[in-house]
C-alpha cells in the first residue's frame, strides 16, 4: 500500500503517502439534480470547482471520485399494512446509487528527501478550511472522512466493492486488458489518448440533449451516458487535476512553440497555432494551466465486462472522445484510483489543458435521494424505486414556495386520482385531517380502509349547513365575503355575473341583517340566524335600499330565484339545517357528489358549502395539519365567483397550517 499512515490536524484526518505527500478526503454531493433542466447549475458548479483550484494553487492535486453502484432495493420496516405492502412491492428492484468523494493532495518535490514543514501544513489547513466553506456555501454538503472512514474507503476501492456492507479483499490477477478480482473482471479505461488527445474542438459545462420524442436542447452532463451503462456492478470515475508551476509550464510551451515553428510544415504550423491560442487565453482570461487525467474503473461479471466496456467506449465516441487503446498499464491505472495516489501517475498519463476545459469533464450530476425532513411523501423515481420528498415544509423553509397549496393537472386516465389516493394515505400516517370532495367514487376504498366518514349526497339526505349561524366575534370581512359569494351564486348561478351595484346591495343587506340581530335593543329582533330569516329580511330591505339610492335592482327576480332555498322550497334543507357537528373531529372525510355533478344549480353550492365546512374545521382544530382536496376543480374554476372564493380559501388555509389541492 502506498501509504505511511493517517495523522490528525485541526479536526481533519490527513492521509500520508509513502513519498511524503499528504491528502484530505471529503465526501460531498454533486449539486446538479439529474433532469433538473437548469443549465446554470452546471456552470455554477464548474465555477465552484474553478475557485477551489485557485484557492489551492500550485503544487496540489485534486482528485474526484464519482462511484456508480448497482444496488437492489431493500424494503424499509413498516408497521402499517399498506406501507408494508408498498415496500415489499419494490423488493429486489435494481437501481443506481452515486457517491462522490473529493481528495486534495499536497505534493512534495519529486526526488527530494521529505522533511516535515510546519508552515506548509498550516497553510494547507487554512486552504482546506476555505475550500470546505466554499463547498458548504455551494450546497455540496461536504464532510471530512474520519480515519476509520478513510480506511474503509481505501479498502472499498481496492475491492471495487461498494454495495455489500462487508468488504472482502479477494485474489487479484493483472493482465494487459483487465484485472481479475475473484470472479469479477475490472477494466481500466483511460478516457483520453494522451498521444493524440482526441477531444471535441469545443466543449461546454453541459451537453444539450436532443431526442426524437420531443426533447430539444435539454441540459445534461457531458458524461450523462454513465447513468445508462449496462451490466456493471461498480464504476469508479476517477478525475484528476494537477496544478503545476504556471511559470515553468508557460516557459516549456514557449520552447515547444519555437521548436515547431523552426520546421515550417503544415503539422508544425497547426501546433504553433494551437499553442498561440492557448497562450492568448491564459494571458487574456487569466486561466490556469493544469495536467488532467480521466479514467473509468469498470467492475462487472467476467462474461459481461466486454459489453459494458464497449458501451462506454461507443458513448465516448459519440461525444467526440477517443479513449486510449494502449491502456496496457491496467494495474498502474487501478492503483492510481486510490485516494491520494495520483502522484504516481506517469507523464504519459497526463495531458495539458486549461482548468476551465478540464473541469468540463468532471461529473456534475446526482440522483434524487430522500430529503432531510420529518414530513415526507413517497414517490417513485425514474429508476422505479421509492424516493421520499417533502413538497410542503422543506420547500417553504428554503424559500422555493410561499404556500403549501398544489394543483394536479392531467388529461383523463393519466392517474390524477391514483396519485392523490397515494398522497392521502401518507397524509393519514402523519395524523393530518383530510377532507375530499369526490366525483366518481375514487376514494371509497381508502375511506373504508382507514375508517373515514363517507358522505354521499342524495335528495333524502342532502349535504346541509347553516352558514348564517355565527357569533358576533366570528363575523368579519372574510365571513361576509363568503356570504356575499354564496348569495350571488344562489341568485346568478355558477356561470352568471354580478354587477358592482348588485354586489354592493347584497353586501349592505348582509351588514344590516347582522347589525339588526346583534342589536339586543331592537324590538323586532331576528329570532334565528339561518337562510329563512335572511331571505325574509332581504326581501323587505332591498326595496328600501333601491328607493333610497334610486338604483336599478331586480328584486322580483332575486326573490323568485332564491325562493327554492326558502322554507317549503325544493332545496329548503340545504342552507337551514345545521351541519353534523361530529364532522369537526373526524380525521378523514369524503364527500361524494357524483349524483349532482351535472346539476348546474346544486354542484357549485354544495361545493361551496363543503369548503366553508372545511374553513370552520380548519379554525376549530388548530393543533394539526389539514388539507382540502377538490376533484374536478375545473368546474369550480370556470366560475368567476367560485374562483374568487378559491382564491380566498388559498390565502386563508396557509394561516391555519393547512393546504388545498385541486
Amino acid at each position: 500500500m502506498p501509504y505511511v499512515g493517517i495523522d490528525h490536524y485541526q479536526g481533519m484526518s490527513i492521509l500520508y503517502g509513502d513519498r511524503g505527500d499528504f491528502s484530505v478526503v471529503m465526501r460531498l454531493t454533486n449539486p446538479v439534480l439529474q433532469y433538473g433542466a437548469d443549465p446554470e447549475a452546471y456552470t455554477t458548479f464548474q465555477q465552484v470547482l474553478l475557485n477551489v483550484i485557485k484557492i489551492l494553487g500550485e503544487g496540489h492535486i485534486i482528485q474526484k471520485h464519482d462511484v456508480f453502484i448497482k444496488r437492489k432495493y431493500r424494503p424499509k420496516p413498516a408497521s402499517e399494512f399498506l406501507e408494508q405492502k408498498y415496500q415489499e412491492h419494490f423488493k429486489g428492484r435494481e437501481y443506481t446509487e452515486i457517491r462522490t468523494y473529493l481528495t486534495v493532495t499536497r505534493q512534495v518535490k519529486k526526488g527530494a528527501f521529505y522533511t516535515y514543514d510546519k508552515k506548509v501544513l498550516a497553510t494547507f489547513g487554512q486552504n482546506m478550511a476555505k475550500v470546505f466553506d466554499l463547498l458548504s456555501g455551494a450546497a455540496l454538503n461536504p464532510s471530512y472522512l474520519t480515519e476509520a472512514e478513510i480506511n474503509r474507503f481505501v479498502n472499498r476501492v481496492l475491492a471495487v466493492e461498494f454495495e455489500q456492507p462487508h468488504i472482502t479483499l479477494d485474489n487479484l490477477r493483472c493482465g494487459d486488458r483487465q484485472l481479475q478480482i475473484g470472479d469479477r473482471a475490472v477494466r481500466c479505461i483511460s478516457m483520453v489518448n494522451t498521444d493524440s488527445v482526441d477531444l471535441p474542438e469545443k466543449v461546454g459545462t453541459f451537453t444539450a440533449k436532443n431526442e426524437t420524442n420531443g426533447m430539444r436542447d435539454f441540459p445534461v452532463d457531458n458524461l450523462f451516458f454513465l447513468h445508462n451503462v449496462p451490466g456493471y456492478r461498480t464504476i469508479i470515475y476517477n478525475q484528476l487535476l494537477e496544478i503545476p508551476s504556471q511559470q515553468i509550464t508557460l516557459g516549456k510551451l514557449e520552447v515547444k512553440r519555437k521548436r515547431h515553428s523552426s520546421v515550417p510544415d503544415p503539422a508544425n504550423l497547426m501546433c504553433v497555432e494551437d499553442i498561440d491560442r492557448l497562450l492568448v487565453d491564459v494571458a487574456r482570461d487569466n486561466q490556469l494551466l493544469v495536467h488532467a487525467h480521466y479514467s473509468m474503473i469498470v467492475c462487472a461479471d467476467t462474461d459481461r465486462i466486454d459489453k459494458t466496456a464497449n458501451f462506454i467506449e461507443a458513448a465516448l465516441f459519440q461525444q467526440g472522445i477517443i479513449p486510449s487503446r494502449n491502456a496496457y498499464n491496467q494495474l498502474e491505472l487501478f492503483r492510481c484510483t486510490l485516494p491520494g495516489v495520483g502522484v504516481e501517475l506517469k507523464k504519459y498519463d497526463w495531458f495539458l489543458t486549461t482548468a476551465d476545459a478540464a473541469l468540463c469533464f468532471f461529473f456534475k450530476e446526482r440522483l434524487p435521494t430522500d430529503e432531510p425532513s420529518e414530513v415526507l411523501l413517497r414517490f417513485t423515481d425514474r429508476q422505479g424505486v421509492p424516493v421520499a420528498i417533502d413538497p410542503s415544509d422543506l420547500v417553504m423553509r428554503t424559500g422555493r414556495i410561499k404556500n403549501r397549496n398544489r394543483f394536479v393537472l392531467g388529461s383523463s386516465g393519466t392517474g390524477k386520482s391514483y396519485a392523490i389516493n397515494a398522497i392521502c394515505q401518507q397524509y393519514l400516517q402523519y395524523n393530518m385531517d383530510v377532507v375530499i370532495v369526490d366525483v366518481g367514487h375514487s376514494y371509497s376504498g381508502l375511506c373504508s380502509t382507514y375508517g373515514g366518514k363517507y358522505i354521499t349526497y342524495s335528495e333524502e339526505k342532502p349535504i346541509t349547513m347553516n352558514p348564517f349561524a355565527i357569533s358576533e366575534e366570528e363575523y368579519n370581512i372574510e365571513k361576509k365575503d363568503f356570504l356575499i359569494t354564496l348569495i350571488c351564486l344562489l341568485w346568478k348561478g355558477a356561470e352568471g355575473t354580478v354587477t358592482t351595484v348588485e354586489r354592493d346591495v347584497i353586501s349592505n343587506v348582509i351588514s344590516a341583517y347582522y347589525a339588526h340581530y346583534f342589536d339586543k335593543a331592537t324590538e323586532d329582533r331576528i329570532a334565528k340566524l339561518d337562510f329563512n330569516s335572511f331571505y325574509e329580511f332581504a326581501v323587505r330591505k332591498i326595496p328600501d335600499i333601491r328607493n333610497e339610492e334610486s338604483i336599478a335592482f331586480d328584486v322580483e327576480e332575486f326573490r323568485f330565484v332564491l325562493k327554492k332555498f326558502y322554507r317549503g322550497g325544493e332545496y329548503e334543507a340545504i342552507l337551514n339545517e345545521e351541519a353534523d357537528q361530529s364532522l369537526f373531529n373526524e380525521q378523514f372525510i369524503v364527500y361524494e357528489i357524483d349524483n349532482i355533478q351535472n346539476n348546474k344549480t346544486l354542484l357549485p353550492i354544495v361545493t361551496l358549502i363543503i369548503m366553508d365546512l372545511f374553513v370552520q374545521k380548519m379554525r376549530h382544530r388548530k393543533n394539526r395539519r389539514k388539507t382540502l382536496i377538490l376533484e374536478e376543480a375545473w368546474r369550480a374554476i370556470s366560475s368567476p365567483m367560485m374562483a374568487n372564493f378559491l382564491l380566498y380559501l388559498n390565502k386563508t388555509v396557509r394561516k391555519f397550517w393547512g393546504k388545498s389541492s385541486r
